[in-house]
């Protein structure tokens, strides 16, 4: 036999192998499909029922989720509106909020102020407490006074009283007096009388002038060196010795001069020169 008559023969031989084979499997195939389309078709009734059942089930489902998108859009609805009541009542609230917020701060304001001015208010009282202890030592200091006051305002009346009296006496021997004097052709002129009486402020002048009769005379000083009408000055000169002239009487006085009259006569009828003395003095100037 040829080489490739044995190749032949091998191959016949797998072919013959692959045909048993396939047979072999033919046969086993043929009884699992009837064995399979049996399956099949229990199977097959089964997914059928299965399927009408499902099918029931989505049909219920379905107006269930019918009932529920109904459901859900009045739920929706309902809470739509809810939120927008709720919505509104935040807005109400936030506003009573920001209101209540602003009457807190205002109080609070109002607060401080009041609790300043009350501060304010005790410490016046406080001054006013003060001041009224001082009032009320003052008012005891002052009744004091008053009952003192009171003595000496009985005291002082009863001297008003006695000094009314005796101003009384005084007016009556005044008039007296004052008769008397004119009786008696005396001037009764206070300030006359004053000036004749009371004694001249210390004071020297000289004689300007002299009337021919040697009784009157102007002298070189007057009211604004003290001199009064009534006061009496005596005459002298110096030269050319020491030597006494008389006394004069002031009977008219001037701001800077004066006038006056002689008293009685010059001593042994001297006669009286213009630049004579005139002075308070008892005693000429040496």
């Amino acid at each position: 036999m040829t080489f490739v008559g044995k190749i032949l023969v091998c191959v016949i031989m797998i072919f013959a192998i692959l045909f048993l084979g396939l047979t072999t499997v033919v046969f086993q195939t043929e009884t699992n499909w009837k064995n399979r389309v049996s399956q099949l078709i229990e199977e097959k009734t089964k997914l059928q029922q299965e399927k009408l059942r499902l099918e029931s089930d989505l049909a219920t489902q379905t107006t269930n989720v019918d009932v529920a998108k109904r459901d859900l859009a009045t739920a929706e609805t309902a809470a739509k509106g809810k939120l927008k009541d709720l919505q509104d009542e935040n807005a109400r609230r936030e506003a009573e909020v920001k209101q209540q917020r602003t009457t807190t701060e205002t109080a609070l304001q109002e607060t401080a102020k009041a609790q300043a001015e009350a501060e304010a208010r005790i410490a016046e009282a406080e001054v006013l407490r003060k001041n009224l202890a001082t009032v009320q030592i003052q008012r005891d200091q002052f009744k004091l006074q008053q009952v003192e006051l009171d003595q000496k305002i009985l005291l002082q009346q009863r001297e008003l009283e006695v000094a009314r009296n005796n101003n009384k006496n005084l007016r009556e021997r005044v008039s007296v007096f004052s008769g008397a004097l004119r009786k008696n052709n005396l001037s009764d002129d206070f300030e006359y009388l004053k000036g004749t009486l009371g004694s001249p402020p210390t004071m020297e002048g000289l004689v300007l002038k002299v009337d021919a009769k040697n009784q009157n005379v102007e002298i070189s000083i007057g009211a604004n060196d003290g001199l009064k009408v009534g006061h009496e000055l005596y005459l002298y000169r110096t030269s050319p010795a020491p030597e006494f002239i008389g006394k004069i009487q002031v009977t008219s006085v001037d701001v800077q001069q004066s006038v006056g009259r002689v008293i009685g006569k010059t001593l042994h009828g001297k006669k009286i020169q213009e630049g004579d003395n005139v002075s308070t003095k008892i005693s000429p100037r040496g």
